[in-house]
């Protein structure tokens, strides 16, 4: 799904506007439903500023600034979704925005659950002596 929304996001910057594209041709699925694209994009506007809440919650909890866990799923979530919109839209700005922001969010990610794995496994290593 990621490589057909990156696909459809190159040719909506390539193209500009949506008549130099050939008629048909690249619509995003519900195209016409105006009620449920609203809903995506401010479902995805309000996951993408939740974030900024958990950040704060946690950071409070812990008497230290932190960043869960959440943070960089809600991150990659309304950053999903607003790029949908935007492709909907066909919005290069918006396009161009959230299209880049899904690296870190998607590395910060991997990052985590790699230091997790390698914990895992250091403290495997210790019990087996």
């Amino acid at each position: 799904m990621g490589e057909l929304l990156l696909m459809y996001a190159c040719f909506t910057l390539a193209a500009g506007s949506s008549e130099a594209l050939p008629v048909g041709w690249f619509r995003m699925p519900l195209q016409d439903y105006w009620l449920f694209w609203k809903i995506i994009g401010f479902g995805g506007l309000l996951i993408f500023q939740s974030r900024w809440v958990v950040q704060w919650l946690y950071s409070e909890k812990h008497k230290e600034s932190r960043m869960p866990i959440s943070f960089w799923w809600l991150s990659l979530a309304g950053a999903m979704l607003e790029l949908c919109y935007f492709l909907r839209q066909q919005d290069s700005v918006g396009i161009a925005g959230y299209i880049i922001s899904v690296v870190p969010y998607t590395r910060n990610l991997m990052l985590i659950y790699d230091k997790r794995a390698r914990d895992r496994e250091a403290l495997a290593a210790t019990t087996k002596l």
